[in-house]
């Protein structure tokens, strides 16, 4: 008798506390699945309005909370009456791997198979010769991993803004049409030019040398001070230099915002997007400011150089006759060459 009652309230405290675990456990998971049924009735609802773009957006949500066959099965009825057939075909495909009532598994096979001959196809050809060090291909914004080169890949119809870029070279963009239906479409990566650097010719034979100009009446009443009238231009051409500096970062930043913008619109790589005119006004208006960001950089680095030549042949008269500026004359090739001590 004495064992029976010790091993009572035992048993009692391990039922309890069994249930306990379990209903902690539970929670979180049936909060998940209310959400993920929240939505694919939303987008039940939103579907038999007509409403086809915010009603897939609801399903394909849906089933990133809690993968289903069912909302697969249903998101690719509205993908497919949305004239996603590439979305529709994978949603479908999908399905099969995790439907289990067979009627459903027949009509996912029975889908896809009626979607397959009708898909469009782009293949982004990139020839070995056109890899370059550091080549990256973009489509719609996103990266297109090297894995995917030279295939045709289903995707739904609509345009494609292909760009690619490579260090030391101009980079290069174009924009595609995909039909909706039975299209193959392929676009060629050309070989990127490199971008050319100027470079200042060295003195030659040629070359003929010259002395500086004099110093002005003013620069020489001031030639004890080290502030000649050349020297305050130095400074305002710095200024110069450093204000378009500033915009260059600017427009650098604001061209980065833009790309991020269109990226925020459009993230796929494989489909097409809804909002692709706006991700692709944005992305023009990235291209842009980034050029005007390095026209900017260049205004500064040809300024800085000026204002550097004009502080150091500027040096008051003392100072002067060690400076001689030479043009540098050859065939093909023009320049200027300041040597002397500084």
């Amino acid at each position: 008798m004495h064992d029976r009652v010790d091993r009572t309230p035992r048993r009692v405290l391990i039922a309890v506390t069994s249930a306990l675990f379990a209903v902690i456990a539970a929670r979180p998971a049936h909060a998940q699945n209310a959400q993920a049924e929240a939505l694919f009735s939303e987008g039940d609802k939103l579907m038999n309005e007509g409403r086809l773009g915010p009603a897939c957006e609801a399903f394909e949500a849906s089933n990133r909370i809690e993968q289903r066959a069912g909302t697969l099965l249903r998101m690719g009825e509205c993908r497919e009456r949305n004239h996603q057939l590439a979305s529709a075909w994978s949603a479908y495909k999908d399905a099969l791997t995790r439907v289990k009532d067979a009627r459903k598994k027949e009509h996912a096979k029975k889908r896809a198979a009626a979607l397959e001959p009708k898909l469009s196809y782009l293949t982004v050809s990139v020839a070995d010769d056109s890899r370059i060090d550091g080549l990256t291909i973009t489509q719609n914004g996103q990266p297109l991993d090297p894995a995917l080169w030279n295939r045709g890949l289903p995707v739904n119809g609509g345009d494609y803004v292909i760009a690619g870029q490579a260090p030391g070279h101009d980079a290069w963009q174009t924009t595609v049409t995909v039909p909706d239906e039975s299209g193959k479409v392929s676009i060629e990566v050309p070989r990127f030019k490199e971008i050319v650097k100027l470079v200042t010719p060295n003195p030659t034979p040629a070359s003929i040398p010259m002395t500086a100009p004099a110093a002005d009446s003013h620069e020489a009443g001031a030639s004890s001070s080290m502030w000649t009238a050349r020297r305050k231009i130095a400074l305002g051409v710095a200024g110069g230099s450093a204000a378009s500096l500033i915009a260059g970062i600017v427009l650098g930043t604001q061209a980065r915002s833009k790309r991020d913008e269109a990226h925020e619109h459009c993230s796929s790589t494989q489909v097409a997007c809804p909002e692709a005119a706006i991700a692709n006004k944005l992305i023009s208006e990235e291209q842009r400011r980034a050029l005007q960001a390095n026209i900017a950089f260049g205004v500064a680095g040809a300024l800085a150089i000026g204002a550097g030549v004009l502080w150091f042949t500027g040096a008051p008269e003392t100072q002067a006759h060690h400076v001689v500026v030479a043009p540098s004359l050859a065939p093909g090739e023009a320049g200027v060459v300041v040597l002397g001590r500084f």
